[in-house]
């Protein structure tokens, strides 16, 4: 019986997750203490006496009899508890509101499934559920929970029904309220490791302000099916431009002496507007996309349905035309709300955002339409998702990527990946993350502007966003205002390559190469001539992405080409493919991989190839991402 309890409790853990490997030695602990697993990224308070067996991505931990009841698959006598780690997509998991499913599963189809419950455990949140086995008399809590590093962890308690009635069920709570993950050891430095200057820029709207007078202050973005795209303009109203390149339709509004920060649009192709006026009595204006004012509701007070000063900074509307918005620091009652309208005004729910996460405050929204999930990323707080009732599924997400970080709004690509903006100076000067749907850092973007040099915006170059969406081939645009210059701009980026612009960064910069043997690369023409025995270097980036060199080579002369990345810290991750004398490829490398030569990285490239001819050869030193120096050796293997 315990071992098809066993086989229940490790359905998406053992099988899923296919764990084959030999336990660890058992660490003893005396005295009630905490325990610290860095290779797992967990650490917990473990009872006096208490034994833990570690495996390559799971523990056990209990007393020292019920410890080896358990793994002989026996009964224990106390409480043994459990932790299983895995990442979202070795459980099938594309989204997190997939959480509470994926917990239902965990049970086996001859017992009826538990409701999931929220929880919150330590730092991490999830769902949980109870489950009495009264054949076997035994009964186990388990939690599925999304922690650090984008990963799942599945805890879970058993103990005899009668031992869990009396003490196990206080014993096992005490232990999970003091669970923190963290990321787990071999991880911890993949932030610093993170290839973050590869995207690009397609076009860019830079503008004064207008010479009628108005006065434009840069919000939230969206865009509709017919090409154009719509930023909140502030007192401004809002501007129209074209979504394909940037160019300026028209100005529209503004209605009513409105302060419009960010917009959204509805299945009706209606435009919802949130308005931070003062004393207004329309917080949500609607209009539609000629500009024509249609209908709007909110006013300013404490009541139910009405907003605080300078409220709502942030709205989205669903693919039911259901208008979901915030409006934070009331002076009684709920003081931080989250509201739900229909598309017409009439309210359909507030939620108090201190039952969400307490931490929370500055919230932008976004929503995925195909799963119905709301995002809410705060100034603090860091990200949290809702289902689209507004039930928190998953909160704190990526905590341990939005440590001290702040940031200014949300979107979410057609890829479900979840993309951040961040006032400079960001994550290292980048001030656009994109994080998986488990909450994984992936890439960031953006160069902070140089106050000190003034005057507008170059490309790529940001100071503090005004809002963020992302299009529906995944490329995001930003819009910002700078207010000591007046300078209004609207990005159109990638994250990972070139674009049409140069970058700001490259054009105050420059680009330098380093001279070796005499033979430069020039990046204007790009490589050169090389000799066998030869080192040469040159700088790759947006502008300058491949660099030619040439070389005289004979039938069967046996060539080994290796580029590296000349930083040696990861800024580059080179590419290089071999060209035959008619110019078609006859070999390619992008990682060498774990196997190589002393001095060379995983990621550096290197081509060890006998050559098919006599004649003149061409090396193509490429990135597979990255940007900055490389070094380039051909050495001639004698025979």
């Amino acid at each position: 019986m315990i071992r098809r309890l066993t086989r229940l409790l490790t359905l998406a853990c053992v099988i899923v997750l296919a764990l084959n490997v030999l336990p660890l030695p058992a660490l003893a602990q005396e005295g009630g203490q905490r325990y610290e697993a860095p290779m797992l990224g967990v650490t917990f308070d473990l009872p006096a006496g208490w034994e833990v067996v570690i495996e390559t991505n799971e523990l056990m931990a209990a007393a020292p009899a019920d410890l080896t009841a358990a793994q002989e698959g026996g009964a224990p006598s106390g409480l043994v508890v459990r932790m299983v780690f895995g990442t979202f997509n070795q459980l099938g998991i594309v989204d997190a509101t997939q959480l509470p499913d994926l917990l239902k599963r965990l049970a086996a189809s001859n017992i009826a499934s538990p409701t999931p419950e929220p929880v919150q455990w330590g730092n991490a949140s999830g769902y949980q559920a109870l489950i009495t086995l009264p054949n076997e008399a035994l009964t186990t809590r388990m939690a599925l929970l999304a922690v650090a590093g984008g990963r799942v962890a599945v805890v879970r308690g058993l103990a005899p029904s009668d031992v869990w009635a009396t003490s196990a069920s206080a014993q096992f709570d005490a232990l999970a309220a003091s669970l923190f993950f963290t990321l787990p050891e071999r991880d911890s430095e993949y932030m610093d490791t993170l290839i973050s200057n590869d995207g690009g820029v397609l076009w860019q709207y830079i503008s004064g302000q207008p010479d009628s007078g108005r006065v434009v202050t840069a919000g939230g973005i969206t865009f509709d099916e017919f090409n154009v795209m719509y930023m909140a303009a502030g007192p401004g109203g809002v501007l129209a431009l074209e979504m394909s390149s940037g160019k300026e339709v028209s100005y529209m509004g503004p209605w009513y002496d409105g302060n419009f920060v960010d917009v959204a649009i509805g299945p009706d192709t209606k435009l919802y507007l949130a308005n931070s006026a003062d004393d207004t009595w329309q917080a949500v204006t609607v209009v539609d996309r000629a500009g024509n004012w249609v209908r709007a509701w909110g006013t300013r007070g404490d009541g139910d349905g009405e907003f605080a000063p300078k409220m709502p900074q942030t709205i989205i509307v669903g693919r039911g035309g259901e208008v979901w918005t915030i409006s934070e620091g009331h002076s009684s009652g709920i003081t931080n709300r989250l509201y739900k309208f229909d598309a017409f005004g009439n309210l359909l729910g507030t939620i108090d955002l201190a039952t969400i996460n307490p931490a929370l405050s500055g919230a932008r929204l976004d929503n995925n339409w195909e799963t119905g999930a709301i995002y809410m990323v705060g100034a603090t707080g860091n990200l949290n998702v809702l289902d689209a009732s507004g039930t928190p599924l998953v909160v704190d997400l990526a905590a341990e990527v939005l440590n001290g970080l702040t940031p200014v709004d949300i979107s979410i690509a057609p890829d479900e990946n979840i993309i951040l903006a961040l006032p400079a100076p960001g994550l290292d000067g980048f001030g656009f993350l994109e994080l998986s749907v488990a909450g994984r850092l992936l890439d960031v973007f953006g160069f902070p502007f140089d106050e000190g040099r003034g005057g507008p915006f170059l490309p790529g170059e940001y100071s503090h966003p005004g809002g963020l969406i992302i299009g529906p081939d995944g490329t995001g645009y930003w819009t910002e205002t700078n207010p000591a210059t007046g300078y209004i701009q609207v990005q159109h980026f990638i994250f990972t390559g070139d674009g049409a612009l140069p970058l700001g960064s490259e054009l105050t910069q420059g680009t330098q190469t380093i001279p070796d043997s005499g033979a430069a690369s020039d990046p204007a023409h790009g490589g050169g001539t090389i000799l066998y025995g030869q080192t040469m270097h040159g700088s790759l980036n947006n502008r300058y992405p491949m660099h030619r060199w040439t070389f005289e080579g004979r039938m069967g002369d046996h060539v080994i080409i290796t580029m590296q990345d000349a930083s040696g810290s990861g800024l580059l991750d080179p590419a290089v493919r071999l060209l035959n004398v008619e110019g078609d490829e006859i070999a390619v490398n992008d990682d060498v991989g774990a196997v190589h030569a002393e001095g060379v990285s995983e990621r550096d490239a290197v081509i060890d190839f006998f050559l098919p001819n006599d004649g003149i050869f061409t090396i193509e030193a490429g990135r597979f991402g990255g940007r900055g120096e490389y070094s380039l050796t051909l050495v001639q293997v004698a025979q």
